[in-house]
């Protein structure tokens, strides 16, 4: 028997665990009924990090408004909410009560640049990189022009899709408007964090790309601030220059990102990505 728990007059089954964050542990989910409909929960820890949980709900709720060209594609790239609250535990809601975050599913996008380590411990493919990083780039630029900077481009809040070369950021509870510190900081971390916005500077869209960049890294060689030597100078030189925070655009980046991949290994081209489950 599937644990279950009620929320907005709504049962759902849980079916099991898709990752342990700091503060929360994330869940699939089935509504129960006729019309049943697969969902991520986020289920709090602890009562102290509920700020967290709504302020996420409501960075999300803004970028939903968002009428910057592109938004209709780019809003099914970010957590698309479904309710956040309170959910009663057990099959008549009578297992006491948790704070939880209810989001859509996305079929495949299951992995983080953290499985992706996992699965090529020895890095992956430079060529790889390059979709990788340009599709994080185009929803980090449209965050920017809808407002708002992301603040936790870290590896576990990045999904890949391997199949379809897809990428999907979760993880907006430290968003803010560009211009404002961040509210709060993933400790274990650091390292993917610029110095200046660690020590509370204001974020901006510069921080964004540095992080990206710092997270691309560590898939290639997991070093945030070195490429391996797998990686052709003008791919790691660009990618080693936007770690330190030198590009503030990110469309301007993704289009620098195009380049240099033309010069390095020539015309577009499908380059297969593995992953488990979606060879």
């Amino acid at each position: 028997e599937r644990d279950r728990f009620w929320f907005e007059g709504c049962r759902y089954a849980i079916l099991g665990r898709l990752a342990r964050g700091e503060g929360s542990d994330v869940f699939l989910a089935r509504r129960d009924g006729r019309l049943s409909e697969l969902v991520v929960v986020k289920v709090l820890r602890s009562q102290d990090d509920i700020d967290l949980l709504v302020r996420e709900h409501e960075v999300l709720a803004g970028l939903e408004k968002s009428k910057v060209q592109g938004s209709s594609h780019f809003s099914r790239l970010i957590p698309q909410r479904v309710g956040q609250g309170t959910a009663r535990l057990g099959m008549r809601g009578q297992g006491g009560d948790r704070k939880v975050a209810i989001h859509r599913w996305r079929s495949g996008f299951v992995h983080t640049f953290d499985d992706v380590v996992h699965a090529h411990p020895g890095g992956i493919d430079p060529a790889a990189s390059v979709w990788i990083w340009k599709r994080t780039l185009e929803v980090l630029g449209w965050m920017h022009r809808s407002g708002w900077i992301h603040g936790a481009v870290l590896p576990p809040h990045i999904l890949v899709h391997a199949r379809d070369h897809g990428v999907v950021l979760v993880g907006l509870s430290r968003a803010v408007p560009s211009g404002r510190p961040l509210p709060a900081f993933s400790s274990t971390l650091r390292a993917y964090y610029p110095d200046a916005i660690w020590n509370g500077a204001p974020a901006t869209e510069a921080t964004d790309v540095a992080m990206s960049a710092r997270a691309v890294l560590h898939i290639l060689g997991r070093n945030p601030l070195r490429a391996p030597p797998s990686v052709a100078a003008p791919l790691a030189q660009l990618l080693e220059q936007h770690a330190q925070g030198e590009g503030s655009d990110a469309w301007h980046v993704r289009d620098q990102v195009d380049a240099v991949a033309q010069q390095v290994f020539g015309p577009p081209k499908f380059i297969p990505f593995e992953m488990p489950g979606w060879a």
